[in-house]
């Protein structure tokens, strides 16, 4: 029987089976029935923009809460690399933690160590909240369980990160190398040139270093093309868009295909 603290990470155990998994970002939604939707579409995480977003604390744990009823895995991206905003999110529920802006190993560890409870890092313990659904249990087997249940990406989007990949992605701890193609290409002198061989390269490079390292090599794009390209190309984990990437996608199509109707 599970126990009432637990709630399983879906994002994880899926990776770890060797299946891929696929995901979406959440940049502007506070209201909960969108995890409701982006559950209904089938997406194994939801990514919680926390650093370019207009999120507070308390939306990041309602958010995370209703995705843990739901068997989405909630990840939030932070806006900063601090104890606080690191320990904050986890929590109150999400399952994980997206470190933007990565350039050192040193970074890394000092993430892993806020984010793991000892002897694995110094994150302060405490039950009955969000990340154990608000029940009390065992306290050394709880925290055993969510060392091992939280996950970590770090993303890979500065040419720091790209210089320094193997020893960014050789911190044990690191679950997910994730490629941000935006910011990389801004990083490497190529905004926005999404084909051009300097950035492929780098993203291939990272791909690479992933596997080396047992990494889980991962992306964000916006449009299904390019996934699809980089899911011939090795990731395995993916994300795409946002929650209001895809409503605005789908309007234009509609809006598209019913003026095409009164061209004719």
């Amino acid at each position: 029987m599970t126990e009432p603290w637990y709630t399983r990470n879906r994002l994880k155990s899926t990776l770890t089976e060797g299946r891929p998994a696929f995901g979406t970002m959440v940049i502007e939604t506070r209201q909960t029935v969108a995890v409701h939707w982006l559950a209904n579409s089938g997406f194994d995480f939801i990514l919680i923009d926390a650093e370019h977003g207009p999120f507070s604390v308390e939306t990041v744990a309602d958010l995370s809460r209703a995705a843990r009823l739901l068997d989405i895995t909630p990840i939030v991206r932070i806006p900063d690399l601090t104890y606080a905003a690191i320990t904050r999110p986890l929590d109150a529920g999400a399952q994980g933690i997206m470190a933007p802006r990565i350039t050192s190993r040193e970074q890394v560890e000092e993430i892993v160590r806020a984010m793991k409870y000892p002897p694995a890092g110094k994150r302060g313990s405490v039950m009955g909240r969000g990340h154990t659904n608000f029940h009390t249990g065992p306290i050394d087997t709880a925290l055993q369980t969510l060392n091992e249940e939280s996950v970590l990406i770090a993303q890979i989007e500065t040419r720091e990160a790209i210089d320094s990949i193997d020893s960014i992605l050789g911190v044990h701890g690191v679950d997910i190398g994730l490629v941000g193609p935006t910011d990389l290409s801004v990083a490497l002198g190529i905004p926005g040139r999404f084909d051009d061989p300097v950035l492929v390269g780098a993203i291939e490079k990272a791909i690479e270093a992933c596997i080396r390292h047992s990494v889980v090599p991962a992306i964000h794009v916006n449009e299904l093309e390019r996934a699809a390209f980089w899911a011939r190309k090795g990731m395995q984990m993916i994300s795409i868009s946002s929650e209001a990437g895809l409503m605005m996608k789908a309007g234009r199509e509609i809006t598209s295909s019913l003026e095409g109707l009164y061209r004719h």
